[in-house]
């Protein structure tokens, strides 16, 4: 024979027992390997040989012989189960079928229960089978107990259908053969049931050109799904046609009649079900909103952080031009350089102090409001003492109450380490101007001298380091 994988081409099976779907002895057997003795358990062997089209090969030859059987074999001779139903219209499979004596049989010896069904109709019809009752003793074991049903014949290849759960579906044969198979242990044999209906009929078939066989005839009945079954099994109590039609309209069969208490609970049971789906929509759709809410807040929380990211990203860089601002002041105006804040030492300096281009603010005492010296808006104005500067300190230092506030004198938030001295005597005084009472009055003058303006100076108000953290600078250019 034709050697291939696994004997996928020619092959040669051999099965103990009757049927094509009994125990497989040994394995399919192909090319030169001769198979071993092989003998059965009981009276049958089957024997099937397959073979393709495309390569030949001798063949085989087997010589068989029947032996006796053992008399030490405690269970005897099992009787074949296989029921015949021939040419009928339609017909009842249950285990009540069974005959008698397999059914002692099996209970005397305790052997599993093995019986086939064999339904065979005319030659142009077909088979439909409905299950009535299923109901299995061990439904999930299907090797203990099933419904197997097969098309033309009882091999596996020909297998259309094998049921071992609690449901069974509808069955319909390729031909007008079908066989139905029962087996079940001994011990969930009793406790297994089922039944089916099987009904022959025939298909529509509209492309062949005869009118015979493109419709139902008299004697038929037409299930409106292009079958027909025989008009006898109108209206007979049992479901033939495969959506029921048959037993539609029937003379005598019961109607639902309705009453008004009726309607009235159907109303009911409809307006819950429907306030039911109301209530589970509004629902759904607050919920909805509430969630997309939720969801824009926290887009929105997201893009302010990462909006507040940003602007500390770039804190570093406008630092950076700063820098490079001051030194081209540097570069450009010597005079510059020693007048104007170095915004490059501002991470180093404490303080900020003006340069030598802005005049002093004098501090005027309180006590005398003419100053010795002359009128004090007009003529003359207080000398400073060759001391220190005041300071003008970042958020440290530098409030509008410590800005221009002499010795002896405290503010909340901060004291200056420097003052200004003048020719009189030193009093509290703030950009708002003298404090007496509790009251502030402004009577400060700054007077600048004039200066040629040169080319290269900048005209902008100098840079102060956070500008928007401490008090505003009184500041003169020129």
């Amino acid at each position: 024979m034709e050697g291939s994988p696994d004997c996928a081409n020619d092959f040669l099976e051999i099965r103990d027992g009757l049927h094509g779907y009994n125990q497989l002895i040994e394995k399919k057997f192909c090319g030169k390997e001769f198979p071993p003795v092989i003998e059965s358990s009981d009276r049958y062997l089957w024997i099937h040989f397959s073979s393709d089209e495309n390569i030949e090969y001798k063949g085989f030859r087997a010589v068989y012989e029947f032996l006796p059987r053992p008399t030490g074999w405690l269970v005897p001779d099992i009787p074949i189960c296989h029921l015949k139903k021939l040419l009928m219209e339609e017909g009842n499979i249950t285990k009540s079928d069974i005959p008698a004596e397999i059914v002692e049989f099996r209970n005397k010896y305790k052997v599993a229960t093995d019986c086939i069904w064999e339904v065979r109709v005319k030659d142009y019809q077909r088979i439909q089978l409905q299950f009535k009752e299923f109901d299995l003793d061990k439904p999930n074991e299907c090797d203990k107990n099933f419904v197997q049903v097969f098309s033309t014949n009882t091999d596996l290849p020909s297998e259309e259908k094998k049921f071992c759960g609690s449901i069974a579906d509808t069955v319909f044969s390729k031909k007008n053969v079908m066989f139905v198979r029962f087996f079940a242990v001994f011990n969930s044999t009793e406790e297994s049931h089922f039944e089916a209906n099987f009904t022959a009929y025939r298909d529509i078939d509209k492309q062949s050109g005869d009118k015979k066989q493109d419709k139902c005839t008299s004697e038929e009945f037409s299930c409106e799904d292009a079958t027909c079954i025989s008009k006898e099994l109108r209206c007979n109590g049992r479901y033939n046609c495969r959506f029921r039609w048959d037993e539609d309209n029937c003379p005598g069969a019961q109607t639902l009649t309705l009453n008004d208490d009726h309607i009235i609970v159907i109303m009911v049971i409809f307006s819950l079900i429907l306030a039911g789906m109301c209530f589970t929509f509004v629902f759904n759709c607050v919920k909805k909103l509430i969630r997309d809410h939720q969801t824009i807040q926290e887009y929105i929380r997201q893009s302010r952080e990462q909006q507040l990211n940003e602007l500390d990203k770039q804190e570093p860089t406008e630092k950076k031009l700063s820098k490079s601002v001051s030194r081209s002041r540097s570069n450009s105006s010597p005079s510059m350089n020693s007048g104007h804040f170095d915004v490059a030492n501002a991470a180093t300096t404490p303080c900020y102090v003006p340069g030598g281009e802005l005049l002093p603010i004098l501090i005027r005492n309180e006590r005398s409001m003419s100053p010795p010296n002359g009128d004090a808006y007009h003529t003359n104005i207080y000398t400073v003492d060759n001391e220190p500067l005041p300071e003008m300190c970042d958020s440290a230092c530098q409030t509008r109450e410590s800005l221009f506030t002499t010795q002896g004198y405290s503010s909340g938030n901060s004291t200056p380490n420097h003052s200004v001295h003048t020719n009189s005597p030193p009093a509290p005084f703030s950009t708002f101007g003298y404090k007496k009472d509790a009251k502030f009055k402004a009577e400060a003058k700054i007077e600048v001298a004039a200066k040629k303006s040169s080319k290269f100076e900048d005209k902008r108000r100098p840079y102060s380091v956070q500008t928007t953290k401490s008090a505003p600078d009184v500041i003169v250019t020129h």
